[in-house]
C-alpha cells in the first residue's frame, strides 16, 4: 500500500510538471489543501476570446468609476461584456484573492469567500436592431451566490462551461477596508531634470488605528496613473516614519510623466460627422467610421482638452437601452508621419485596448499614405485614446514619444495602501485614495 501511494504521488507530480512546462494558457494545479487554482491565466485585465468585446467593470451608479468596493457599505460592482458569437455558451466565474503584487494569495477560497466559489452568469439579453448581433452579459458583485469576506486585490475569472481550462476573461477589482487615511499632494516636480514634463505624487499615510511591528515591512503602496498598470510604481518605502504616520516625499522615485491630454472620438450618433470624424459609410455588413488623421505632438506646446483620462463610455444617443441597442462599428485610425519610426512598434492605447500593447492593437505603417493605420471593431460611444511605442531592441515602452509630454496635463492618480500583519497570510487593502493632478482629491 505504501509503495502504491508513493508511485501515485510520483506519477501525479511528473504529470503536473509536464503540463506546466508545456505552457498552455489555462492549466490548473491542485494545491495541498485540495483547492484548484488557475495557474496559467494572467492575473490582470485580459480577454482571451476574440468574440468577447466591450468588457467593463465599475462601481454601480457610475460607469466611469474604478472597480472598487468598500467592505463596509452596500454598493456593488458591475461586470458587463458582449458575446458576438452565435453559439450557446455557459459563462462561469470565480473570484481569486491576490497579493499586493497581483499574485494569488496563500488562502483557500473559503477563507476569503462566502457562498459558492463557482457560479454561472445568468443575466444576459440579446441585442436589438443591430447590424452586429450580440448577447449582453451582466454580473453584480457581491450577490446572493458569492460574497468576498476579506479586503485586498481580487481577480474576477470568467470561463466557459464550468471548465477553468477555457478562459474567457480576467478583470482586476478591489475590496477596501478603509482603516488608514491617505493625504495626497500631486504637483509639478521640483526636480530640475524633469521640470517641464513630470508630475510628483507625494502623500502621507495616517495609521493610528493600526499597530504595526515594522511599518516598512507591514505596509506596501502602489501608485497608478489613470489605472494604467504599465507605468505603476510599487514597493515604495516611506522616506520618514513618525508616530502613527508614514511620509512618502521623494525627488524621483514617485515621478510620473505627465503625457498629453487624450485624443477622442464620438460615435454616440452616426447621423452626422462629429468633430473628429471624417466620414461614415456603410460597407456591408457594418458601418465604418473614418477618423480624421492624427499627427505627432511630441514637439508641440501643451494644449488643454477635456478628457476622461483614457476611458470610454458606451452610448447611443437614440437608444432607450444602449447596452443592447448600440451597434458595433469598424473605426479606422490613421497617424500621419513622414516615415516609419526605426526599430519601433506603434500601438493604439487606452482603455479601449485594455491598456495593453498587443498584436490586436499594433498599428501597421502604410508607406503610400505615410501613416500608421489600424481599425478596431468598437461599440458606439465616446472614446479616449493615445499612441504608445515599444522599441524592438529592448522592449522599452514610451507613452510620450508620439503624443508629447507636459507637466500641465490632467491625470488621475490611484494610491493603494496594503497592510500585512505578521500573523496573516495575505495583504489587506486598507486604503485607496484617488488624487488628481489639477483638482482637489476625490473620495
Amino acid at each position: 500500500m505504501k509503495i502504491f501511494i508513493y508511485l501515485s504521488i510520483s506519477i501525479f507530480t511528473i504529470f503536473n510538471c509536464e503540463i506546466l512546462n508545456a505552457g498552455p494558457i489555462s492549466v490548473t494545479i491542485l494545491r495541498e489543501n485540495g483547492y484548484q487554482l488557475p495557474e496559467k491565466i494572467v492575473y490582470e485585465d485580459q480577454t482571451y476570446l476574440d468574440n468577447i468585446k466591450t468588457v467593463k467593470m465599475y462601481r454601480s451608479g457610475w460607469r466611469l468609476s474604478p472597480p472598487m468596493h468598500n467592505l463596509r457599505d452596500t454598493s456593488s460592482l458591475i461586470l458587463e461584456f458582449d458575446d458576438l458569437s452565435d453559439e450557446t455558451t455557459h459563462y462561469t466565474y470565480t473570484l481569486i484573492h491576490c497579493s499586493a503584487g497581483w499574485e494569488p494569495s496563500d488562502l483557500v477560497n473559503t477563507e476569503y469567500l462566502s457562498g459558492l466559489p463557482e457560479n454561472e452568469i445568468r443575466d444576459y439579453r440579446y441585442s436589438r436592431n443591430a447590424l452586429q448581433s450580440y448577447k449582453h452579459y451582466r454580473l453584480s458583485l457581491p450577490n446572493d451566490d458569492i460574497q468576498p469576506k476579506l479586503p485586498g486585490n481580487y481577480i474576477l475569472y470568467v470561463y466557459k462551461n464550468f471548465d477553468q481550462e477555457q478562459p474567457v476573461l480576467t478583470r482586476r477589482f478591489f475590496i477596501i477596508d478603509p482603516i488608514v487615511q491617505i493625504i495626497p499632494d500631486v504637483h509639478r516636480t521640483d526636480n530640475v531634470k524633469y521640470l517641464s514634463t513630470a508630475q510628483e505624487v507625494d502623500f502621507t499615510i495616517n495609521y493610528q488605528q493600526l499597530q504595526p511591528e515594522d511599518p516598512k515591512r507591514n505596509f506596501k503602496v502602489t501608485i497608478c496613473q489613470n489605472l494604467n498598470w504599465i507605468t505603476a510604481v510599487s514597493d515604495l518605502l516611506p522616506k520618514y516614519i513618525q508616530p502613527g504616520e508614514l511620509i512618502y516625499n521623494f525627488e524621483e522615485e514617485n515621478l510620473f510623466q505627465g503625457g498629453s491630454e487624450f485624443l477622442h472620438f464620438d460615435t454616440k450618433s452616426l447621423k452626422y460627422n462629429s468633430d473628429r470624424i471624417q466620414e461614415i459609410r456603410f460597407e456591408r455588413p457594418l458601418k465604418h467610421v473614418y477618423l480624421l488623421p492624427d499627427r505627432p505632438k511630441a514637439f508641440s506646446t501643451y494644449e488643454y482638452q477635456e478628457d476622461i483620462n483614457g476611458k470610454y463610455l458606451v452610448k447611443w444617443d437614440d437608444a432607450f437601452d444602449s447596452d443592447t441597442e448600440a451597434d458595433y462599428v469598424k473605426v479606422h485610425f490613421m497617424l500621419n508621419t513622414s516615415d516609419s519610426i526605426a526599430d519601433t512598434d506603434v500601438f493604439l492605447f487606452g482603455d479601449l485596448t485594455t491598456w495593453k500593447l498587443a498584436a490586436d492593437n499594433k498599428c501597421t505603417y502604410n508607406p503610400v499614405n505615410q501613416s500608421y493605420e489600424i481599425d478596431l471593431l468598437l461599440k458606439q460611444g465616446y472614446y479616449n485614446y493615445e499612441y504608445a511605442t515599444r522599441r524592438r531592441s529592448d522592449q522599452k515602452v514610451d507613452l510620450t514619444e508620439i503624443d508629447g509630454n507636459h507637466f500641465e496635463t490632467e491625470n488621475d492618480y490611484y494610491i493603494f495602501v496594503y497592510y500585512r500583519d505578521i500573523r496573516e497570510r495575505f495583504d489587506r487593502l486598507v486604503g485607496l485614495q484617488i488624487a488628481n493632478s489639477v483638482k482637489l482629491p476625490k473620495n
